[in-house]
């Protein structure tokens, strides 16, 4: 996933957030709190490009900086930064993912000519 082109609300809520909205009025539950049991009980990875979310580190198997087009490991100063991180969020998930359904790709959505045409419209 990039964190460019997801939903903000979909991939985080940064503590202040949790302050002014509570959980019970917030009906999504950001991906940051279920990265990993998606990884523990279900066996799926996730690769994220990220840019301005370190509060993926925590959850992070591997921290990679590109630096100079090139890729470099960084996992161990991404551990360092969160050990001493003071501004903490408050876990929303429940601890596990649960049952995921089965689903399958309807064959239209995966005709390459169709990408980037097809719009939504709000109902008057």
């Amino acid at each position: 996933m990039d964190e460019d082109t997801s939903a903000t609300n979909f991939m985080i809520r940064d503590s202040l957030m949790q302050q002014l909205v509570p959980k019970q009025k917030e009906p999504i539950t950001p991906f940051i709190y279920q990265v990993r049991n998606l990884k523990r009980d279900h066996g799926v990875s996730t690769v994220l490009v990220m840019g301005g979310s370190g509060d993926y580190f925590a959850a992070a198997d591997t921290v990679i900086a590109m630096e100079n087009y090139l890729p470099r490991v960084v996992t161990a100063r991404a551990r360092q930064i969160v050990a001493g991180r003071k501004d903490v969020r408050r876990p929303e998930a429940p601890a596990e993912l649960g049952v995921i359904k089965a689903r399958r790709p309807l064959a239209r959505g995966l005709d390459p000519r169709l990408a980037g045409k097809e719009k939504l419209a709000p109902r008057t």
